[in-house]
């Protein structure tokens, strides 16, 4: 029987995930029927327009994805529900919303209103599966009262309607689709029943015979294990900013050092240098085992590594502005090209992005700066042709689009002084621009 489905937030994560939800076959038919609702009515608007045009609501080099986009638009896979009310009629209910602290009086609000709201209407048997990233025992000690006041009041036993907890693992980028379908889910539910339910629903569309679903005790243990995930990768990236320091006075190639470390399988994940660290996750997600403690178990736990880590993240992009400055001593009215804006390769988003920081450090030492990225058309940041390198004194290559890793080594110039900050370049344009006496400077790497 073809079941409801209602993904909650469709931005970056949501909607890819109803894409991928709308593409679920079980013998031959369509297992789904999927709705998205975002509380955003100006996006509604926009996310309806897309589909009727199909045209995905955000730039991605990913066939995958985009076929199966066009697959589900040609035959009126995806809806957009425009009222809330309409939650009654699906069977699962996945949500997948931001959360973040911005609001420091009252950050648990807006989703106690959601989860409120979703109780007072979800049906009986259906199942509600948070995506959202959330501080450790945010559920358990904040949301489940709630619930159970509701479903009382609603004279529904508890758990009449199920509850679980499964973090998204998304990569946006070249393998955006695969990353829903091909990768390790962990998961939980607040019973037995409810848990039960979750595996079935991941099963379904996760290949979890080549990627095992992991079950977890308790929702919370779930909520750590994702909080924990990102506090280890961005502590990672925060390590090799002070190894970039260090090689650079040193005179060696720290890329090579570190390709020489990741021989050991055991060493093979420690991070190369880079710009930054960027996107809606990494900069806040390490920063909620600490909220968690302080508001939610009300202890106070320190966590100096995290604190450091995220003074440091933060901080990157001005160790590139060294980097850059400390070979070209007047950057004032210097015409600078960056080429990406995105905070990450092959996707247009800009929230929290490396380039735009950098961008603002050189503007503030007087510099003219233009952008360009190939995913994004916005006022200041060019889309369509590379601008001619003639027209500037530096080329900064920011992110690695798949657009700078083919270009015309020919469009090169020698009038410019060109620098890798992010492991753009491949080792042919490399050669090129050493053959030819170029000037070039990479981020770690003695050229």
């Amino acid at each position: 029987m073809t079941k409801n489905v209602c993904v909650m937030g469709l931005g970056f994560v949501g909607f890819p995930m109803a894409i991928a939800l709308a593409n679920v076959k079980s013998k031959g038919y369509i297992k789904y029927k999927v709705f998205g609702y975002d509380n955003n009515k100006y996006k509604t608007s926009f996310l309806l327009n897309c589909i009727n045009k199909r045209k995905l609501p955000f730039k991605s080099n990913d066939k995958i994805l985009r076929d199966k986009y066009l697959f589900s638009c040609k035959f009126n896979k995806i809806r957009i529900l425009r009222e809330a009310s309409e939650l009654k009629k699906m069977d699962v209910v996945i949500v997948s919303v931001g959360f973040d602290f911005l609001n420091k009086a009252r950050p648990f609000e807006n989703l106690l209103k959601l989860i409120e709201n979703i109780t007072f209407i979800a049906k009986k048997g259906s199942l509600i599966l948070f995506e959202t990233t959330l501080p450790p025992g945010t559920f358990e000690k904040i949301l489940l009262p709630k619930i159970k006041s509701i479903l009382k009041k609603r004279k529904f036993k508890n758990f009449d309607v199920s509850f679980g907890y499964s973090y998204e693992r998304i990569m946006p980028g070249q393998n955006y689709f695969l990353s829903i379908t091909n990768n390790y889910r962990c998961f939980s539910g607040v019973d037995k029943k409810s848990s039960k339910k979750v595996e079935i629903f991941l099963k379904s569309f996760v290949n979890y015979k080549k990627f095992p679903l992991k079950k977890m005790h308790s929702i919370t243990e779930c909520e750590t294990a994702k909080v924990l995930e990102n506090s280890y990768r961005a502590t990672n990236i925060a390590l090799i900013d002070e190894w970039v320091k260090y090689a650079d006075e040193l005179n060696i190639d720290l890329l090579n050092v570190i390709n020489a470390i990741k021989l050991r399988p055991t060493h093979s994940n420690i991070m190369l240098p880079g710009l930054g660290v960027g996107g809606y996750c990494l900069p806040k997600d390490a920063l909620f085992a600490k909220e968690s403690a302080n508001k939610i178990i009300k202890k106070n736990l320190r966590f100096p590594f995290i604190d450091l880590t995220s003074k440091i993240n933060q901080n990157m992009p001005y160790s590139s502005y060294l980097f850059i400055k400390k070979r070209i001593k007047h950057l004032k009215n210097k015409k600078i090209l960056i080429l990406g804006a995105s905070y990450k390769n092959d996707i247009g988003d800009l929230r929290n992005s490396p380039s735009l920081k950098l961008k603002e450090i050189l503007k503030r030492n007087g510099s003219k700066i233009f952008m360009h990225d190939p995913f994004l058309k916005l006022k200041d940041i060019s889309s369509g042709k590379i601008p001619s390198f003639k027209k500037f004194n530096i080329i900064l290559f920011c992110v690695k689009h798949k657009n700078y890793l083919n270009l015309n080594l020919k469009i090169f110039s020698k009038k410019n002084v060109y620098f890798d900050l992010n492991n753009v370049l491949k080792n042919k344009q490399i050669n090129f621009l050493n053959k030819n006496k170029h000037k070039l400077f990479i981020l770690g790497r003695d050229v």
